[in-house]
């Protein structure tokens, strides 16, 4: 019994024992084999690599005041790596509900209601760009989406992010609107999305304090960018906000994140890889909910560069106060319809243009006050809009509902009630009293509020697209090239979209072009401002001299129909009388100025002569070329034949190049009924060869039995070759078509005689098209006259030669033809090769002229005298902006040295020296023209502003200071434009000032006051306020 006992023992310890031992081993491999390699699982399992964004460099104006800055502030963050998928909805509903308790704001770009029934409060450009931002498979489900109602979409997006039916309808919308929000992130692994922003101390204390509650859900410091000259500067410097896919295709490479915030438009964009950082990584421990508890390893983020720009940010401001006070005041004129001749506008037109451009928004309406005029007009929009059936839903918002409802002409608002409401949008500012009265008594018209709300300054052109709402003025040192100011408006608002992109951005697509910087890149004619430019042509040329008198009868008569008048002539039914140049430029003569470049022509007897000596000074004044300023600019325009070619040519191919598959079908329909009229070309012959001769001899035979044949040939076959050739072109010009340009231009400009500018314009057109419609047309070609019977090709042109070969023999006039043509008849038959090769080529020939008289048939593009001197008085087909005309007059007041603009005056580098870095003036060209000429021009232009007779006198008379001006009218279509460009002080110029509003439509003298206090703001002068008369305004 004890020995079977002490067997039990032995076997039941061995059995410990070898458990023991089995548990020490497992116990050694996992301390010290896989020591290791679990730690690392452990630590993967608390450790995290995020991206420190780097701080993006500053910019300052020419004084070091602050024009972009980076501000802290708190912001909400969502990890969606430690967050659970099935408490993400309603954690985010918890974080809602913190934040509107505490008055803080999630990131809600959503255009739909925010309560039932779910309808769509955007435009249509807001909604399409939405769409860019939630869950779809591929172009064709996004178009499915867009004509989902408002409704039916929530329901889409319920499902996609997983939200609990248990959720009430209006929270669900809440949660949607911040998931989509963070649907870009769901990707990206070290980038936390940003929910809301600018939050309160009050609710970072809630949710640092309660963070347990909150898991995934951290408080973080970001810098946002902000702009202290958001408005006044917003052209110029840009905005930040997260790149496109579009841009991060471009930048990818340069080792950009796909959601890296960078510089869009102006210096922000021309600067970004100055400005832009160089971002850090740091190695953190999170706990279990995310949170940060330590740093284990750091690599910091190196700040980016600060630029300083060459603007004095306190005349940037006075030139744009000036701007917005003038045009307001114009805008009076308009209103009150005090003027003769001038277009009046009535208060519910100028209300329609402030609902197109955003001045009274239904989505701001939803949030409104009880009781308000917006939330009246809300309920009643929204009662109309839920009686439409789905359909008309589908193509109206509520937004286009409001635009109709104010615009038809027995509309349900007053005048009154609009502004009502919109003064509680903070459009307009109407005082207590005023919206008492409107409660009482809503009737009557508006004009009166709204002329003081312009007097006032609350309600600004910008608000709406009643011209002139639009101007330029820029501000360059004579003597540097720099930029003091450069102020396009309406400008955008830098901060609205740094800060809120999707609501703002989606206001700004309206007939005032907001994002259109006027200064740099609207080209017009410059009118009169021009005329200094013909002034030293004449003097340098030797066609007049300072004291040549020529006489202004009022009609210019020398350069043919239509004839061309001074801008007195209209006015008075005469000239200027006799006048030397002096007095031509204070008074803008322009009959002057027309023989000035008449007699150019005369000394210039080649075709084009004139034009060209006179574009030698364009040339010279840098008119031809972009000013080289850190910004986006538009091409200029010298009114020349080359010119006007290029850009016809240019227009024509790069339409050909993009064309649709719309655009297609309606140029192969105009072609093909074009070519089938007739397939052969008349200009096909070359008449200088024995051949040519003697087949431009028998065309009217062999084209009228071919053309018989080819019919018929033709008849399933025309708008396949056609089709076939527009292919061809277009894909040709997809990789040529600058050389393709620049080849018909040159050799239509390398012709020498007088002959059509439009028809060496087609020669030269069909001679490259010949090349473009490539061998897959000459295939279609081929396949065509293949169809046609041998015999009956050789029979055709075997009769017309006999009758042609009868004909010389009994003339016997020239024995080569009849040699010729008796060698053709004796091998006929054996050359059968050479008549189809000759038909193919007359088809082709043929195909390319009817493809060359649609695209330029219709266009006109004649160059006579005429035109040389319109162009010499800044008419013709001249265009400039002001920035460009800016640099002109800048090289005229300093009398010897064009300069390259620069408005980035240097750079301080964060990343390496910690220095300044200047940037250098440069100059690009040298007037050589003689000083008593410069002097003699100056004077002419201080006679404009202080002259017995000047344009501008009553302007600029009584400013404590010589200015040297000139003032211009530039007609198109049936809107005039204004210019006004000096320099000041005459004896010593310091700046040149060059302004233009546009569709002043000879309302008052207003470009020449906003130029008058530019003038007295840099200089400090004291000034009175000018009143704007017609007595100030004079044509010309």
């Amino acid at each position: 019994m004890v020995e079977v006992l002490s067997q039990r023992l032995i076997l039941m310890f061995s059995g410990i024992l070898m458990l023991f031992s089995v548990i020490l081993l497992r116990f050694y491999q996992l301390q010290i084999i896989e020591h290791d390699n679990y730690i690392n699982k452990v630590q993967s399992g608390v450790e995290r690599t995020i991206e420190v964004d780097a701080t993006r460099g500053l910019i300052f104006d020419r004084y070091g005041r602050s024009l972009a800055i980076n501000e802290p502030t708190y912001v909400v963050k969502v990890d969606l790596q430690v967050v659970d998928n099935k408490s993400l909805n309603s954690t985010l509903l918890e974080v809602i509900n913190v934040l509107e308790s505490n008055g803080d704001e999630y990131i809600d770009t959503i255009p739909i209601s925010k309560e039932e029934p779910f309808i769509y409060t955007g435009s249509r450009t807001s909604i399409n760009q939405f769409m860019y931002t939630i869950p779809y498979n591929n172009h064709e489900h996004r178009q499915e989406l867009l004509a989902l109602p408002a409704e039916e979409l929530i329901e889409y997006l319920y499902k996609q992010y997983g939200i609990s039916n248990t959720m009430t309808n209006e929270d669900a919308r809440k949660v949607i609107a911040i998931r989509t929000t963070m649907y870009p992130y769901t990707y990206r692994q070290y980038k936390l999305p940003t929910v809301a922003t600018n939050i309160s101390e009050k609710t970072v204390a809630f949710l640092q304090e309660n963070y347990m509650d909150f898991p995934g859900v951290s408080i973080d410091v970001e810098y946002s960018r902000y702009y202290p000259y958001g408005e006044i500067m917003g052209n110029i410097i840009g905005y930040t906000r997260i790149m496109t896919d579009t841009l991060f295709q471009e930048l990818e490479p340069l080792g950009y994140d796909a959601d890296d915030v960078v510089g869009h438009e102006g210096i922000e964009k021309s600067m970004e890889s100055i400005l832009k950082g160089e971002d850090g990584k740091e190695l953190i421990q999170v706990d279990t909910v995310g949170r940060k508890i330590n740093t284990i390893f750091e690599e910091p983020a190196v700040k980016g560069n600060d630029v300083f720009l060459t603007i004095d940010i306190d005349l940037q401001q006075a030139v744009f106060d000036s701007i917005e006070k003038r045009l307001s005041e114009a805008l009076i004129v308009r209103l009150t319809g005090s003027r003769i001749g001038i277009e009046p506008v009535t208060a519910r037109q100028m209300l329609v243009s402030m609902v197109e451009c955003s001045q009274l928004l239904v989505s701001k309406m939803q949030n409104s006050e009880e009781g308000s005029f917006q939330q009246a007009i809300y309920d009643d929009l929204v009662e109309e809009y839920n009686t439409f059936d789905e359909v008309v839903k589908s193509s109206m918002t509520l937004q286009d509902l409001l635009l109709q409802w104010i615009t038809i002409e027995e509309s349900v608002l007053t005048d009154k009630q609009i502004m009502a409401a919109m003064s509680e949008q903070g459009t307009l500012q109407l005082t207590d009293e005023e919206i008492r009265n409107i409660r009482r008594d809503p009737s009557g018209t508006g004009e009166d509020i709204l002329i003081q709300q312009l007097t006032d300054g609350y309600l600004k052109p910008s608000q709406m697209a009643i011209d002139p709402f639009s101007a330029a003025a820029t501000v360059i040192d004579t003597n540097t090239g720099e930029v003091l100011a450069l102020v396009g408006y309406p400008s955008v608002d830098s901060n609205m979209l740094s800060s809120n992109f999707n609501s703002y951005y989606s206001t700004l697509f309206d007939d005032r072009s907001m994002l259109w910087n006027r200064s740099t890149l609207t080209i017009k004619a410059p009118g009169s401002i021009f005329k200094m430019v013909s002034a030293s042509a004449g003097l340098m040329e030797g066609v007049i001299t300072p004291e040549d008198i020529i006489n202004c009868s009022g009609v210019y008569t020398k350069a043919g129909e239509p004839h061309p008048a001074c801008w007195v002539y209209p006015l008075t039914g005469e000239g200027h009388g006799d006048i030397n140049l002096e007095k031509a430029i204070e008074v803008s003569c322009n009959c002057y100025f027309f023989e000035v470049a008449f007699r150019l022509g005369e000394k210039y007897t080649d075709p084009y002569g004139g034009i060209n000596s006179l574009t030698d000074y364009a040339i010279k004044f840098g008119l031809n070329k972009t000013t080289g300023i850190e910004l986006p600019e538009k091409q200029p325009n010298v009114s020349t034949p080359d010119s006007l070619v290029r850009q016809t040519v240019s227009s024509i191919l790069t339409g050909l190049r993009d064309m649709s598959d719309v655009g297609l079908n309606t140029r192969t329909e105009a072609v093909v009924k074009t070519f089938s009229k007739s397939f052969f070309s008349p200009d096909y012959y070359d008449t200088n060869t024995i051949e040519g001769q003697v087949d431009y001899q028998v065309r009217y035979d062999t084209e009228r039995e071919l053309e018989k044949l080819l019919q018929v040939a033709m008849e399933s076959t025309i708008d396949n070759m056609v089709e076939v050739a527009f292919h061809s072109i277009q894909g040709y010009l997809q990789l040529n078509l600058s050389s393709i340009v620049n080849e018909v231009v040159n050799n239509t400009m390398a012709e020498i005689t007088d002959r059509s500018l439009k028809l060496k314009t087609m020669d030269q057109m069909e001679e490259q098209l010949l090349i473009m419609i490539g061998e897959a047309t000459r295939d279609v070609i081929q396949s065509v006259v293949s169809n046609i019977s041998r015999n009956d090709i050789l029979e055709i042109y075997e009769n017309a030669y006999t009758a042609l070969y009868e004909s010389e023999l009994r003339q016997g006039n020239n024995q080569d033809i009849i040699n010729y043509l008796y060698s053709k008849l004796q091998t006929i038959q054996n050359d059968y090769r050479e008549y189809v090769a000759k038909v193919e080529g007359q088809v082709a020939r043929g195909l390319v002229e009817a493809i060359s008289s649609y695209l330029l048939g219709d266009i006109y593009m004649e160059w006579n005298d005429g035109i040389t001197v319109r162009t010499a008085i800044g008419q013709g087909y001249n265009a400039f902006s002001p920035i460009q005309m800016a640099r002109y007059i800048a090289a005229l007041a300093n009398g010897e040295t064009v300069y390259d603009l620069k408005i980035v005056g240097g750079i301080y580098d964060q990343k390496d020296t910690k220095a300044y870095i200047p940037t250098n003036n440069k100059v690009v060209g040298s007037l050589d023209i003689e000083e008593d000429y410069i002097k003699l021009i100056h004077q002419g232009m201080l006679d404009v502003t202080q002259g017995n007779s000047g344009t501008s006198r009553s302007i600029f008379g009584d400013l404590n200071i010589d200015v040297a001006g000139k003032t211009g009218t530039a007609q198109e279509s049936s809107h005039t434009h204004s210019w006004f460009a000096g320099f000041a002080p005459v004896n010593a110029p310091q700046i040149v000032v060059v302004t233009s509003v546009y569709n002043e439509d000879n309302l008052g003298s207003f470009g020449s006051q906003i130029a008058r206090d530019v003038f007295a703001a840099y200089f400090k002068l004291e000034q009175e306020v000018v009143p704007s008369t017609l007595d100030n305004k004079f044509l010309d």
